[in-house]
C-alpha cells in the first residue's frame, strides 16, 4: 500500500495543505511545532477515526486537534493498495464515518462493515491491522525509540513482551503473576487463612451451630402459624358470607333506586303533559289571533280591490278622454279651386290677354281680362269664407281641448288620492302579513316543542316499562348470578339460607360481629407470637446470612474457576507463541539487527530465565540489559521493522516521527540503508526537524522525495 496524496482542509495547526508522496523514501521536513506530529496524527485519524475519549490523556485527540478559529475540520487522503486498486477517503472529523471513493469516484462506503463504537472499518478490512497494532508497529511516534538510561530495563521488557506476546505492553510473567495473586487474594484456598473463601466457610459453620440452637422456637412458631391459619380460614369464610350479604343488600338498594327512577320518570312525564297543555293553550291563542288577522287581512284586501276597481274606472274614463283627444279635428270644407288651380288659371288668362294684346285683338284681350278679374274676386271671396269657418272650428276645438284637460286633471287627482289610500292599505296589509307570519312561526315552534315533548314522553314510557320489567325479573336473575358466583365458596345449604333470607340486614350485622371476634382472637395469637419474635427474627437473619454466604461461596468458586481457566488459556497461548510465533520474530529480529548494526550483533534469543540475549560478532552472548542505550534503541527499531511484513496483508507505509533524533551518524546511516535496501516494498515517511536524514541519504546516494512543511 502507498499513500499518494494528502489534502488537509483544517486539522490542528495545519490548514489548506496539499502534500504529494511518492514510492520509496519520503522526508517530511519542518521546524519544531511546524505540524509534523499533527500530520502523523492526521494520517492515523483519517484511516481509523479520531477519538473523543481521553483514554488517560489530559484532553482527547478530538479536542486537541479541532481548530479553534475554523469551522472546517476535514481532509482527504488518496492511496493505492498492493493490487493496484486506488481509493480516496474523505473524513469530516465532526462526523463518525468517512466517505470512501474508488478510482471512478463512486462512493463505496456502504460496502464495508460499520462498528457502532469505532465507525467504518474500511481500513481494517483492507489491511487486516487494527489501530492499536498500527500504532505499535508501523508507526514509530516521536520519543518512542529512545529512552534514557534509567528506563533501559523498561524498553528491554517491551522488546521481550513483543517477542513473547505480540504486544509490547503485555508481559506473560506479569500477567500470570497477577492472575495468581488475584486468585490468592480475591479467592484463597485450603492453605490460606483470612482469605475470602476461608472467611465464608467459617461463617457458614457458625451459622449452622446457631440454627441448631434455635430449632425449638421454630416448632412453636409452626404451632402458632397453624392456629392462625385456621382462624384466618374461618375469617375468610365469614368475610365471603358478608360479601354475599352486602351484595344482597346492594340488590335491595338497586331495586329502590329503580323505583326512584320510575317515580322520577313519572314526574318527568307529568311535567311534560303539563307543558303540552300549556303549549296547546298557547297554540289556541295564536290560532285565534291568526284568525282575527286573517279576517282583517281579508277586509283590507276587499278595500284594496274596491280602490283598485276605482282606479280601473278612472283609467277607463281617462282612456275615453284620450280617445276623444285623438279624434281628428273636423276640418272646414276647402274651396273647390285650390291655390294651385287658381294660379294656373290666372297664368293661362294672363297669357291669353297678353297674346290678344300683342295681336291687337283688344276685344278678346278685354274679355279675358274681365274674366281674370272675376276669377280673382270669386277666389278671394271663397278664401275669406273658408278662413272664417276654419277659425270658428279652431276656437271650438280649443275650448273642447281645455275642457278635456280639466277633466284629465280632476281624474288624475282622484287617481292619486286612490293610490295613496291603496298604499296605506298595502302597508297595513304588509304589517298584518308580518304579524301573521310571526304567528305561524310561533305555531311551528310550538308544534316542534310538542313533538319533542311527545317523543320524550314516549321514551319515558318505554323506560318506565323497561325498568318495571327489570324490577320484576332482575331480582330473580341477580340472585341466580350470586348463587353461581358463590356456589364454590359457600356450602349449598348455607348459600340457600343466605340468598332466601328475609333478614339480610340483621344477618349481615351478625356475620360482621363474628368476624371481629375472630380477628380479636387472631390478634391474641399474634401477641403470643411476638413474644418469640426475637428468636424467630434471629432464625430468619441466620437463614438470610446462610443464603448470602452460600451464594458468596458459589461466586468465589466460579471466580476461582474463571481465573484458573484464564491462567490455563494464557499458558497455552504463551506456549503456542513460543513454539510458532516467537521463533519467527526472533529470526526476523536477528536478521534486522545484524543488518542495522552492520553484523556487530547477529542473533537475538529470548528465554524465560534471562529474558533477551544478544550474540555479538565474536559469538559472545550478552544480556540485553548490559547493552548500550544506542544499541537498545537499534534493537527496538529492528524489532518493529522486522515485524512489519507479518502484520498485514498489505505492505503498509513505514512512518517514523523523529525516530533517529538520538542516533549518531553511523547508526543513522545503518538504519536508513536497512530501510532502503530491505523494505523496498514499503513506502517510508520520515518526519524530521533537521537535515541529518537528507545528508545521510545523499551520502548513501539513495533517492528520496522531500516535503517541506
Amino acid at each position: 500500500m502507498k499513500i499518494s496524496n494528502i489534502k488537509i482542509n483544517a486539522y490542528g495547526n495545519l490548514e489548506n495543505k496539499d502534500i504529494e508522496l511518492k514510492d520509496g523514501l519520503n522526508i517530511v521536513c519542518g521546524k519544531n511545532e511546524s505540524g509534523k506530529s499533527t500530520l502523523l496524527s492526521y494520517i492515523t485519524s483519517t484511516f481509523y477515526g479520531i477519538s473523543k475519549l481521553k483514554d488517560g490523556k489530559t484532553i482527547s485527540d478530538y479536542e486537541k486537534y479541532k481548530p479553534w478559529n475554523n469551522e472546517e475540520f476535514s481532509g482527504r487522503i488518496g492511496y493505492e493498495l498492493d493490487n493496484g486498486e486506488k481509493y480516496e477517503v474523505f473524513r469530516d472529523f465532526n462526523k463518525k464515518n468517512p466517505n470512501i471513493y474508488n478510482s471512478n469516484l463512486e462512493d463505496i462506503s456502504k460496502e464495508f462493515n460499520i462498528d457502532k463504537k469505532e465507525g467504518n472499518q474500511f481500513f481494517v478490512e483492507q489491511t487486516g491491522i487494527d489501530k492499536q497494532m498500527y500504532l505499535s508497529t508501523v508507526v514509530s511516534m516521536q520519543q518512542e525509540v529512545r529512552l534514557d538510561e534509567k528506563s533501559q530495563n523498561i524498553l528491554i521488557q517491551k522488546i521481550a513482551n513483543l517477542a513473547s506476546t505480540g504486544e509490547d505492553s503485555i508481559s506473560y510473567k506479569k500477567a500470570i503473576g497477577k492472575l495468581q495473586d488475584k486468585l490468592r487474594d480475591e479467592v484463597g484456598n485450603t492453605k490460606t487463612a483470612q482469605k475470602p473463601i476461608n472467611v465464608v466457610i467459617q461463617e457458614l459453620t457458625e451459622i449452622k451451630k446457631q440454627l441448631e440452637k434455635s430449632e425449638p422456637y421454630k416448632n412453636k412458631k409452626y404451632e402458632l402459624e397453624n392456629e392462625k391459619e385456621k382462624i384466618l380460614k374461618e375469617i375468610n369464610e365469614n368475610e365471603v358470607k358478608k360479601c354475599l350479604y352486602e351484595e344482597l343488600l346492594e340488590l335491595d338498594n338497586n331495586q329502590k333506586e329503580n323505583i326512584q327512577k320510575i317515580n322520577l320518570s313519572n314526574s318527568n312525564k307529568e311535567e311534560n303533559i303539563r307543558k303540552l297543555g300549556e303549549l296547546h293553550k298557547e297554540k289556541r291563542i295564536y290560532e285565534e289571533s291568526k284568525n282575527e288577522l286573517e279576517k282583517k287581512i281579508q277586509d283590507i284586501k276587499n278595500k284594496n280591490e274596491e280602490e283598485q276597481l276605482k282606479i280601473r274606472n278612472i283609467e277607463n274614463i281617462r282612456q275615453d278622454i284620450e280617445n276623444e283627444e285623438t279624434i281628428k279635428e273636423q276640418e272646414v270644407p276647402k274651396p273647390r279651386f285650390s291655390n294651385m288651380a287658381f294660379g294656373i288659371a290666372s297664368i293661362i288668362l294672363i297669357g291669353l290677354v297678353i297674346i290678344f294684346f300683342s295681336t291687337k285683338n283688344y276685344i278678346y284681350a278685354g274679355i279675358f281680362t274681365i274674366i281674370e278679374i272675376i276669377l280673382a274676386i270669386v277666389f278671394t271671396v271663397l278664401r275669406l269664407k273658408y278662413s272664417k269657418e276654419s277659425n270658428r272650428r279652431k276656437l271650438e276645438q280649443a275650448q273642447k281641448k281645455k275642457s278635456l284637460e280639466l277633466k284629465k286633471e280632476e281624474i288624475e287627482k282622484q287617481k292619486n288620492e286612490i293610490l295613496d289610500r291603496i298604499k296605506e292599505i298595502e302597508t297595513e296589509l304588509e304589517s298584518f302579513m308580518v304579524q301573521k307570519n310571526e304567528l305561524i312561526q310561533k305555531q311551528s315552534m310550538i308544534r316542534g316543542q310538542e313533538i319533542l315533548l311527545e317523543k320524550n314522553n314516549q321514551s319515558i314510557i318505554n323506560d318506565i316499562n323497561e325498568m318495571e320489567s327489570k324490577i320484576n325479573e332482575g331480582l330473580r336473575a341477580q340472585k341466580e348470578i350470586l348463587r353461581k358466583k358463590y356456589e364454590n365458596k359457600i356450602e349449598e345449604y348455607n348459600l340457600d339460607q343466605i340468598i332466601n333470607s328475609t333478614e339480610v340486614k340483621q344477618d349481615n350485622i351478625k356475620v360482621g360481629e363474628l368476624i371481629n371476634e375472630l380477628k380479636l382472637k387472631l390478634r391474641g395469637l399474634e401477641i403470643e407470637e411476638n413474644t418469640i419474635i426475637p428468636q424467630l427474627d434471629n432464625i430468619v437473619s441466620l437463614k438470610e446470612k446462610e443464603q448470602f454466604y452460600n451464594e458468596e461461596y458459589e461466586n468465589l468458586k466460579k471466580k476461582a474457576e474463571i481465573i484458573n481457566i484464564a491462567i490455563e488459556n494464557l499458558g497455552q497461548a504463551y506456549e503456542e507463541m513460543k513454539t510458532s510465533i516467537t521463533p519467527k520474530f526472533t529470526q526476523n529480529l536477528s536478521t534486522s539487527i545484524e543488518k542495522i548494526t552492520s553484523s556487530k550483533y547477529t542473533k537475538v534469543t529470548i528465554n524465560d530465565e534471562k529474558g533477551m540475549i544478544v550474540e555479538n560478532s565474536r559469538g559472545e552472548y550478552i544480556e540485553a540489559g548490559k547493552l548500550s542505550t544506542g544499541t537498545i534503541d537499534q534493537l527496538y527499531l529492528s524489532l518493529r521493522l522486522s515485524m512489519i511484513n507479518d502484520l498485514s496483508k498489505e505492505s503498509l507505509p513505514i512512518i517514523l516521527d523523529e525516530t533517529f533524533a538520538y542516533f549518531d551518524e553511523s547508526r543513522l546511516e545503518q538504519a536508513l540503508r536497512f530501510i532502503a535496501d530491505n523494505l523496498k516494498n514499503h513506502q517510508a515517511i520520515i518526519f524530521t526537524c533537521t537535515n541529518r536524514e537528507k545528508e545521510a541519504l545523499n551520502k548513501l546516494n539513495v533517492q528520496y522525495n522531500l516535503v517541506e512543511l
